[in-house]
């Protein structure tokens, strides 16, 4: 029995396995998942299509936070908000309108002039020219040939094309005056609708959060306003002084290209010294000199003065801050982008400051105080560890000398002693 039981065992595990297990997996998805799911891929699909319209809605809000103080000084002259809101849509559109009549018939006719003499414009710059280097007589003949090039003839072959623009152009900042009167007259009862939505345990830091990055938006607002207007000055005397065709549009363009850091001040120079150079060359040396030293001047003599303490950037900051708002939205991301970025320290002062070290924010505090001094000193001490003079000898922020920035860091030294 044994003998058997066993050859019958040895022929068993000769033989193949037939027997298959299958597992059957069952995916349930609840139907509320499914909803989730579908509004989530409908709303991004209305945020792409909508996306100009928040732009506009952004560049409004941006205006209407900077016109708020002028709104806030008649209310407390007495007058109704509505009231004050239409003295100032009338003061814009005076000044707006003022300015237009008093430049449209010279710019007209420069711009006529430097059409029609731009041939002999051309020739007598390319006679001036050194005849051993090459490359500026091929990038001088591009820039000329800019207006003949076939792609500008392309765009003016569609002037429905064009028109439409200039009408979609138009509409857009007429919407945009619109958002802003309606933000100025009812923002604040919207603002307190969207607050709704936040914990009433963070309404505080909320509330203290808007007015500051309401302060760092009004201060980018008028110092770009003045600066802007400063260089259009600036540069209308000084090309009129120097007899440079088109002083006027050049002065508008260089007011205009003041408004995008670094790289307007490239744009405004190029076409002037193109010009100037037409009249001679030492007119076309001293306006690039006049136009450099004017830069340096607004860098570091009137922005920090006129921005004061709101907008400390550093120039790779900017450069970095354009790359990026240039990439995601073109030159209206390039300049809205600035205050975002200056408004940062901010958040992270009121938001971010309980999950971050203290030394995080002290230090942070320490570089955005001496970034206008270009103070060495503090950046060496946040690269070796050490404690600041003004930090106390255990780290605590008792003040032995005066913190560099005492804004950026009073409202939270008592939540890390």
């Amino acid at each position: 029995m044994t003998a058997r039981r066993a050859q019958d065992l040895q022929v068993a595990s000769t033989q193949p396995m037939t027997t298959k297990s299958t597992v059957d997996v069952t995916l349930t998805v609840p139907f509320r998942t499914m909803a989730k799911i579908a509004a989530a891929l409908l709303l991004g699909w209305a945020g792409l299509r909508l996306w100009p319209e928040f732009v506009l809605i952004v560049v409004a809000l941006v205006l209407a936070v900077a016109l708020y103080p002028a709104v806030g000084f008649l209310e407390r002259k007495g007058l109704r908000r509505s009231t004050g809101i239409l003295i100032v849509a009338l003061g814009l559109v005076v000044v707006g309108g003022g300015l237009l009549a008093f430049v449209s018939t010279a710019l007209a006719e420069q711009i006529s002039y430097l059409i029609n003499t731009f041939p002999t414009f051309r020739a007598r710059l390319e006679h001036r020219l050194p005849t051993n280097y090459p490359v500026l007589k091929r990038i001088v003949d591009e820039i000329f040939a800019l207006p003949t090039s076939p792609e500008m003839a392309r765009h003016l072959e569609r002037p429905l094309a064009l028109g439409t623009s200039a009408l979609a152009g138009v509409l857009s900042m007429f919407l945009t005056m619109i958002v802003t009167l309606y933000l100025l007259l009812d923002g604040r009862r919207l603002y307190a609708w969207l607050i709704a939505y936040v914990p009433r345990k963070h309404r505080d830091r909320m509330a203290v959060t808007a007015s500051e990055v309401s302060v760092v938006v009004q201060a980018y607002v008028r110092g770009q306003i003045i600066t802007s207007v400063l260089f259009t000055v600036y540069v209308a005397m000084l090309l009129t002084a120097f007899k440079v065709p088109a002083a006027l549009p050049l002065a508008l363009l260089a007011g205009l290209c003041d408004v995008i850091p670094v790289v307007g001040i490239i744009l405004a120079t190029a076409p002037a010294a193109v010009l100037a150079f037409t009249v001679s060359a030492t007119t076309g040396i001293a306006v690039l000199s006049l136009y450099a030293l004017y830069h340096l001047v607004e860098s570091y003599y009137l922005v920090p003065r006129i921005y004061g303490s709101s907008l400390r950037l550093s120039t790779l900051a900017v450069i970095l801050a354009l790359m990026v708002g240039s990439a995601l939205q073109g030159l209206i991301g390039a300049i809205l982008i600035l205050p975002l970025v200056a408004a940062y320290p901010i958040i992270e002062r009121i938001w971010l400051a309980a999950y971050l070290s203290p030394e995080v924010i002290k230090d942070h505090g320490a570089l955005a105080g001496a970034a206008n001094s270009k103070n060495e000193g503090v950046v060496e001490t946040v690269l070796q560890g050490e404690r600041h003079p003004w930090e106390g000898p255990t780290g605590t922020m008792t003040k032995l000398g005066g913190p560099p920035s005492p804004a950026d860091l009073a409202p939270f030294q008592g939540a890390h002693r």
